[in-house]
């Protein structure tokens, strides 16, 4: 069969095939809408068809995918503005995180209430918050405190 043959034969049952599924260009509109869900694709097909069988659904859908993709949108913006670098916002946090670590060791000192304790809290923050306090209650125990340049 030569190439000839076989274009006609595909082109009598697309005719036939024609007579049994009418696809309009409106409906090819529709479908390819639907099966891409963005709001731009919907916002061509109410281009083309504003008047077409499925505008209403279009409309509706197309303001449910214009929220979506605004809200992802947002969201992306978002996540790149909390990535970017803030050097005041991130000293600021390491300066918090450091006074949190600070009070913590401070209050396991005092919790533990004896000379090691104190030595490793002034070994940990030899100029932290509380080191006069710690240098105290060593003298308070009786004992004289460790170095801090271990």
């Amino acid at each position: 069969m030569t190439r000839s043959r076989k274009l006609l034969l595909v082109i009598i049952a697309l005719v036939l095939l024609a007579d049994f599924l009418p696809v309009t260009r409106e409906e090819l509109s529709w479908w390819w809408a639907k099966s891409h869900n963005h709001s731009a694709n919907y916002s061509y097909y109410l281009s083309r068809w504003r008047n077409g069988r499925h505008a209403a659904e279009a409309l509706v859908l197309f303001d449910v995918r214009q929220r979506a993709e605004m809200k992802r949108a947002q969201i992306r913006q978002a996540y790149v503005a909390a990535a970017q670098t803030k050097s005041d916002t991130d000293a600021a946090y390491l300066h918090e995180q450091r006074l949190r670590r600070d009070n913590f060791f401070w209050k396991q000192a005092c919790f533990a209430n004896t000379v090691d304790s104190y030595n490793d809290y002034l070994r940990e923050f030899p100029q932290g918050n509380h080191a006069a306090e710690a240098h105290q209650k060593i003298r308070a125990l009786g004992q004289p405190a460790t170095s801090n340049n271990k």
